[in-house]
């Protein structure tokens, strides 16, 4: 009967389905168009009353293996069986009322009563099954969440330990259901363990039951939580190991614990800030009126991501006007990304910046710009980003922008500001990124920059003139051209490079008494063949499909501007293309060009996979490849991924590009769907 007592959980459903159908169709079969429903509500009612029968008995035998709070027990029990008894009695009442005027006036009130016992006796149900808090959970989850500002101060077992034990262990070891005999929701219950012994041993993970149990296999039935449950994280498995180890203390800080490196890099996860910039604010999407309005005055408009109310838009026209300027107003909420560059901007356009309150990333480049124009800036506390070069900027223009605290990128180039202009921003804002091009860069580090590299494409098809420049007299260029890690016995750059190849280029500056720069890695890619056909294994989003795709092999580069139509992008999945050159040629590497733009969701591959055939049929794999992902926010940027292999003859290369397919949990967005963002996809030999 052990087998039968467990069905319960499937079987409480009929009478739940039958009697409410039943009760429904009564109630509709009351007016004059539905009364041919009468004749199916017995049948209903009969069908009600059988599984009530069987699921009250079933119920009973699972309530004999114990471990339910009594007084829930108690009530569920016995408004089951008055929901049993009633759906008898109105099956009854239904037979007779047709013969009795005096049942058919008790039959209905009967039957309204029956679905009241049967919602009661499952809500009481839910109760001992998910805890009494089921149904108001969603109500005060959210307020009972407690944000980790300081991440050293917080407690290792309230902050970190119990929301997990709450998340996936409370709601069968609480109060009213105290599953094998253990009690999660306090110190001393936790302590005391249950039926099956000590729930842990503190010092000792091996010993600890509750630890062993989440590490059996998911079929096990003594797995942690049970198989159907809301399972444990690998990170949260991590965590968990980690507080009995320090002696599952229930008053120790982060501060007070030995931490590991690698459960370091589990709690920075956990530490969050007061607010995540935009995407902790509550936006509506704007009107698509609004927006079409937008894009028949010559802008563009793309959403940062799909079912995201911000927007990234772009002026494509050629004559700015405030009319044009004004229809901003009307998404003043969602504009995001702004790209006003290369146009007729000047100071008095500029006023409409002040009522753009969630500006994150602005692009003003080449424009008429003043330093009169960023006092419309001075209240941008969302904005991140901000390039300014080739404007009339000076000084003055800087002290407008020391009280964006949130500001990480200022591009400065060919502007009028002085070292001592940069100098002071510098100390309002330590951790801005200015960048001035290949002048000198005042960063307060002795560190060198990259130098600048300087070519006509990163794809050619004859040969390419490469130059590097660095803004520093006396820097040292060490470089290599073959993809290896340059050093300073490495070939010292002189003179321009001519290259006739695919050349991987790995540049870094050096200078005596400075440090030396990271290394620039830059892909230039000869073209040797173009397909005949590329076929995608699934289309990109209509947003952004560009000339579909064709665009993977028509050589038109897209640019840090997402929302230009040269990118295929795709949200939330991976994609695979398959080249076709129509006749076998010789392969040795495959070259992919992606974008990178944090703040918009989008990340470059986390991996590559390659694979040739001669029929189109059977593949077989040359190159597998992963790629890190970023552990930071970054401003737009592109990338190459290059991946040589030994070369064989091929007809057909298939690419499978692996994407993030979500948001890291350091995004303001966590767990929302990424994007990844591809414009060619170059086989050479």
């Amino acid at each position: 009967m052990e087998f039968f007592g467990r069905l319960h959980p499937i079987l409480l459903h009929l009478p739940i389905g039958f009697l409410l159908l039943a009760w429904l169709m009564e109630l509709a079969s009351r007016q004059k168009r539905w009364t041919n429903l009468q004749p199916a509500v017995g049948f209903a009612l009969n069908l009600g009353m059988l599984s009530a029968i069987v699921a009250a008995a079933s119920g009973y035998w699972l309530s004999r293996e114990g471990g339910y709070e009594e007084n829930l027990l108690f009530w569920h029990q016995w408004l089951g069986v008055l929901t049993v008894i009633f759906a008898i009695l109105v099956k009854i009442f239904y037979d007779k009322k047709e013969h009795s005027q005096r049942i058919s006036k008790f039959y209905f009130p009967a039957f309204t009563l029956t679905i009241f016992l049967l919602f009661s006796a499952g809500h009481f149900g839910g109760s001992l099954t998910h805890g009494s808090d089921f149904l108001t959970a969603p109500f005060t989850e959210k307020t009972d969440t407690k944000e980790i500002i300081d991440l050293a101060q917080a407690n290792v077992f309230l902050d970190i330990v119990n929301p997990i034990f709450k998340q996936k262990c409370v709601r069968c070891h609480n109060e009213n259901k105290i599953k094998g005999g253990l009690l999660m929701t306090t110190q001393t219950g936790i302590l005391a363990g249950g039926e099956s012994g000590d729930f842990m041993v503190a010092g000792n993970v091996a010993k600890s039951l509750f630890l062993q149990r989440a590490h059996l296999p998911l079929d096990d039935k003594e797995h942690m939580p049970p198989k159907g449950k809301i399972q444990l994280t690998k990170d949260e498995v991590s965590l968990l190991e980690w507080w009995v180890s320090e002696g599952a203390n229930f008053d120790k800080t982060v501060e007070d614990s030995e931490v590991p490196e690698d459960i370091q890099v589990i709690l920075d996860k956990y530490a969050t800030t007061k607010d995540k910039g935009i995407f902790a604010l509550k936006v509506e999407k704007s009107a698509t009126k609004h927006l079409q309005k937008l894009e028949n005055a010559q802008f563009s408009v793309h959403p940062l991501a799909l079912e995201s109310p911000f927007l990234a838009i772009k002026w494509q026209g050629k004559n700015l006007t405030a009319s044009d300027l004004n229809l901003l107003k009307k998404v003043q909420e969602q504009v995001a990304i702004l790209d006003l560059s290369n146009s007729n901007l000047d100071d008095d356009l500029c006023k409409i910046l002040a009522d753009l309150p969630h500006l994150q990333q602005l692009f003003l480049q080449k424009t008429k710009l003043t330093s009169t124009g960023l006092k419309y800036l001075e209240k941008h506390d969302y904005l991140e980003y901000l390039n300014l070069y080739d404007t009339r900027i000076d000084d003055a223009g800087l002290v407008f922008l020391e009280d964006l605290k949130r500001l990480k990128k200022l591009f400065l180039w060919q502007t009028q500001v002085s070292e001592k202009g940069v100098t002071n921003l510098q100390n309002s804002l330590p951790k801005l990124d200015i960048n001035l091009g290949t002048e000198t860069t005042i960063s307060g580090s002795s560190k060198l920059k990259p130098p600048t590299v300087i070519a006509a494409s990163e794809i050619f098809k004859d040969s390419l003139k490469i130059e590097l420049q660095h803004g520093f007299s006396g820097i040292q260029l060490y470089l290599t051209l073959d993809g290896s890690t340059p050093d300073s016995q490495s070939m010292n750059y002189a003179e321009p490079l001519i290259v006739t190849n695919t050349t991987e280029l790995h540049v870094f500056a050096a200078k005596d008494g400075w440090e030396n720069s990271d290394t620039l890695q830059k892909v230039f890619t000869k073209i040797d063949y173009k397909p005949k056909m590329v076929r995608l294994s699934k289309p990109p989003n209509p947003s952004y499909s560009a000339d579909g795709a064709a665009s993977l092999y028509d050589l038109k580069k897209g640019t840090t501007t997402f929302a230009e139509g040269n990118w295929l992008g795709y949200q939330g999945e991976n994609f695979t293309a398959v080249l076709d050159f129509g006749e076998p040629i010789e392969v040795g590497r495959v070259t992919v060009s992606a974008l990178e733009d944090t703040n918009s969701y989008i990340f470059f591959p986390r991996g590559m996979e390659i694979a040739t055939s001669i029929d189109g049929v059977n593949f077989q794999r040359q190159k597998t490849a992963t790629y890190e992902t970023t552990n930071e926010p970054k401003v737009a940027e592109l990338g190459t991924f290059s991946e040589v292999f030994d070369p064989i003859n091929a007809r057909f290369v298939k690419v499978n590009i692996k994407s993030n397919l979500k948001n890291p949990p350091w995004h303001p967005a966590p767990g929302a769907p990424c994007w990844v963002f591809v414009d060619e996809i170059l086989v050479t030999k």
